[in-house]
């Protein structure tokens, strides 16, 4: 009798080498067409939603660079303006003298420079101001400044101390420099004593002196004050021009500025302490 050896699993279940599928799997079983229309079709679609994003992207780029170059070339004109401004009467010492360099400025410059006499000034449009000022101080006798200019120099002094309004000013753009007018006669502590108040509180408020403070005595002759003038406006000239936005001259008017600037406001803490005692 042959021995039989049992099988391993009932025959009521045969095994089945193929794993269960998908329904999407069930669904191509036999459509490749299907699998090749689709790839063909993202071949297509996706270079063009591509090159849509990347034109989308190139034009916005395109807008912003050109609204970044309008407002910096709007800056840089900001920058470039200049304004006289007299810190005295329309017709007192220093009036002369502010539009001789007033009309020194406009046969130079592109963009004609304005004209504010302190008793008129808005300090509204002194705040939006970004450019170059020219201060033009006139100081009366004992060292005095006059009404329209003494306010001027308290409005400074207030502007300082406000650290929210001074924030929204553009002191800090502002390139100046400062021509005083005054008489020997008021002695050494009074000498054009409002023109190295008005530098004291200019480089408080952050501003950048381009010249050093020029000052007149007004006991001298008017053909040596006028020399002297026109020798100091063609120095502005220059400094204005090395200070103009983008040019690369700005450290070589800081040395003698600084130093005159410094001095200046040493010796009028020296006088103030003098007074003190």
């Amino acid at each position: 009798m042959a021995y039989q050896v049992p099988p391993l699993r009932h025959e009521g279940s045969p095994r089945s080498n193929k794993e269960p599928m998908s329904w999407l799997e069930e669904y191509l079983e036999g459509k490749d067409e299907i699998l090749l229309y689709i790839t063909a079709a993202l071949g297509v679609i996706m270079p063009g939603l591509v090159y849509l994003l990347y034109h989308y992207c190139h034009s916005y780029y395109e807008k912003y660079a050109k609204k970044k170059e309008a407002q910096q070339l709007a800056e840089e004109l900001a920058q470039s303006e200049a304004v006289v401004i007299a810190l005295g009467k329309e017709d007192g010492t220093a009036s002369p003298w502010a539009t001789v360099i007033h009309e020194k400025l406009s046969e130079e410059m592109v963009r004609q420079p304005k004209l504010w006499w302190s008793d008129s000034l808005n300090v509204k449009d002194l705040m939006e101001f970004k450019g170059f000022c020219i201060f033009i101080a006139e100081t009366t006798a004992g060292g005095q400044p006059i009404p329209s200019s003494e306010w001027f120099l308290e409005w400074l002094e207030d502007l300082a101390a406000d650290s929210k309004l001074r924030k929204k000013a553009n002191f800090e753009k502002i390139r100046f420099s400062i021509i005083g007018f005054g008489s020997s006669d008021d002695g050494p502590a009074a000498f054009n004593k409002v023109a190295r108040t008005l530098l004291k509180r200019l480089k408080i408020l952050g501003s950048k002196q381009i010249t050093e403070v020029e000052l007149f005595n007004t006991a001298d002759t008017g053909d040596k004050i006028m020399e002297r003038f026109v020798e100091f406006s063609f120095e502005l000239l220059c400094q204005m021009d090395k200070n103009l936005p983008g040019r690369s001259g700005d450290t070589d008017s800081e040395g003698p500025a600084a130093s005159g600037s410094e001095s200046d406001s040493n010796d009028e803490e020296a006088e103030e302490d003098k007074k003190t005692k």
